[in-house]
């Protein structure tokens, strides 16, 4: 059985690094921790809730079994130790394989992104073409309409070209969000 201190200090440990808390029940629940365990540690963890007494309170312990007991803590100490080691490791793969994820989601954002501006690009370049020619052909009463046309085109490239700026700043914010995951990870996982 897994001790409820440590991993009460292990989950302040990923909630402090921001890891959601629906990773942080799976995590637990890969333990063999029920829904009901897993959310009262979580509740303890974030110091929502007194400790409630439960299966991982300690039981008073008979003064004939304490040599027998205190052999018993001895080895699970050890398991116990295991165990949060192998949460970090299985934590950290999940969160990697999140990470890799993301990243993935992101580059194609990315490139979608490139290619729709490029194929904007290409029908601006295709209208810039189509008014040069139209310019020699244009009688001086048609010229109030192609203004407002002009106009018109002005305004799309303009919200075009805001809505480049805004992506651009999304793919950069989300860039460095998750530079700075990376690098609290890489600190939680070298850190013992």
């Amino acid at each position: 059985m897994v001790d409820k201190e440590i991993v009460i200090k292990t989950i302040k440990k990923m909630l402090d690094s921001g890891i959601d808390d629906s990773v942080i029940l799976t995590t637990l629940s890969d333990l063999g921790l029920s829904e009901e365990e897993s959310k009262e540690l979580m509740d303890s963890a974030k110091g929502n809730t007194e400790e409630p007494e439960d299966e991982f309170a300690e039981a008073e312990i008979p003064e004939k079994e304490t040599e027998t007991q205190e052999i018993d803590d001895e080895t699970n100490v050890d398991s116990n130790n295991y165990n949060i080691d192998s949460v970090i490791k299985k934590t950290s793969a999940k969160i990697k394989k999140h990470l890799d994820e993301k990243e993935s989601s992101d580059s194609l954002r990315e490139q979608s992104t490139h290619l729709k501006l490029e194929e904007q690009d290409g029908k601006l370049e295709e209208i810039n073409d189509k008014m040069d020619s139209l310019h020699g052909k244009i009688a001086s009463g048609d010229l109030t309409q192609l203004i407002k046309k002009i106009s018109l085109i002005e305004k799309d490239v303009n919200e075009i070209k805001k809505d480049f700026k805004e992506s651009n700043a999304k793919v950069n914010a989300m860039h460095d969000i998750m530079k700075k995951i990376l690098e609290t990870n890489r600190k939680i996982l070298t850190k013992k």
